[in-house]
């Protein structure tokens, strides 16, 4: 789906350039090695995770799942979200157009069931698979990057991280 098609595209054709809050997920696909999916932004050039807006009529697992299958091509496996981030510090973000939001945004962590990433979206045009240690936070989505500390807080205590 584009963006002019989603419903937080029809949102901003209503309300123009006023930031806007946006609920969505976004996910940490483990290859089983302690490395996490990474993929590379065609808007901006950053690295990021697979994620983005909840549509009408999803559940909040329900966008895990299609992200990570219009981002990536890989249905995923024993999904668990771990958290919910709403911090404002954290979660603002401008895209490179200037529409600026604010998300409440589902962590899941999950398993890429089989295949090679690739993007079904346009949205990504590389994959990795990396360690948060050697991620360079200046060059990720500064929204999305605070995650791999949730999840390592999430495995230490068990306890589901609201941010």
């Amino acid at each position: 789906m584009n963006f002019a098609d989603s419903y937080l595209g029809g949102l901003r054709q209503l309300v123009g350039p006023r930031p806007l809050l946006a609920m969505g997920a976004r996910a940490l696909i483990n290859d089983g090695e302690g490395r996490f999916l990474i993929l590379r932004r065609s808007d901006s050039g950053d690295w990021g995770l697979p994620g983005g807006s909840m549509e009408l009529g999803e559940s909040l697992l329900d966008v895990v799942h299609r992200e990570a299958f219009e981002e990536t091509n890989l249905r995923l496996r024993d999904v668990q979200a771990f958290g919910l981030s709403s911090d404002p510090v954290i979660e603002q973000h401008t895209y490179p157009n200037g529409d600026k939001v604010q998300n409440i945004s589902l962590l899941a962590h999950g398993f890429a069931q089989k295949g090679l990433p690739r993007s079904n979206d346009g949205e990504a045009f590389e994959f990795r698979f990396a360690k948060p240690k050697d991620i360079d936070p200046a060059h990720f989505v500064k929204t999305e990057y605070p995650t791999f500390a949730h999840w390592e807080r999430f495995c230490e205590t068990g306890l589901f991280q609201l941010v």
